[in-house]
């Protein structure tokens, strides 16, 4: 295995910012919501992680622009493990804004397709591949899972990845709101989190007898 590439760029509003803060890899960090428009007007609200020392100037209402990558981890909750995605800030700047300009949102993914791909036609006829690729860290000692959708063209070419295969991408990151049927009639209100492939920039065959042995359980 080798590093992968895990680029994000976002340029938004500050529109939460949670209280107080949580340790990850021996630090204090903070966690806080971009909001990020698109041209259409929708705005993605897109969860932050940044390290405490570099919070000065974090105010909701701000514009921030964030350099980092995109990362995993799985929360274990009432014997069911969820996967929690966030952007985890290296560079941050924060300043003066109305709130009303679009915001910037890229990522440069690559990395290996960890779970079969999973092509679907929407009932309007839109064309989508859910994908799930498998992201090393630079240091090789840890590897995030994000899933990835893609549209159209990229949809068919992508039916066709296999397990194990390498590929290289630039989308975007997007929320969605969906509702989760509980037990009886109970409904919940939840977000998810998926990057919107723009572009498949790379693909490789590759094997998956090689790489299934470096997978860790994935959560639904």
């Amino acid at each position: 295995m080798k590093n992968n590439k895990n680029e994000v760029q976002i340029f938004g509003v500050i529109m939460d910012i949670q209280p107080g803060t949580f340790f990850k890899d021996g630090e204090k960090f903070v966690r806080f919501y971009i909001g990020a428009k698109r041209t259409s007007g929708n705005v993605d609200l897109l969860p932050v992680i940044v390290e405490e020392k570099q919070t000065e100037g974090l105010k909701i209402g701000k514009y921030v622009y964030v350099e980092g990558r995109y990362s995993s981890s799985n929360k274990h909750e009432s014997g069911k493990s969820h996967l929690i995605l966030e952007i985890k800030a290296e560079t941050i700047w924060c300043g003066d804004g109305d709130g009303s300009a679009e915001g910037e949102n890229k990522i440069i993914l690559e990395g290996y397709l960890c779970k079969p791909p999973i092509y679907r036609k929407t009932p309007i006829g839109k064309e989508i591949c859910d994908l799930m690729i498998a992201c090393n860290e630079y240091d090789l000692r840890r590897t995030d899972y994000i899933p990835c959708i893609a549209w159209w063209k990229e949809a068919r070419e992508a039916d066709d990845f296999k397990v194990g295969d390498f590929v290289k991408i630039i989308g975007r990151i997007q929320s969605r709101i969906y509702h989760k049927k509980l037990s009886g009639d109970e409904v919940e209100l939840r977000t998810a989190y998926e990057v919107s492939i723009g572009r498949i920039i790379e693909h490789e065959s590759g094997s998956k007898k090689d790489f299934v042995g470096e997978l860790q359980e994935v959560s639904e």
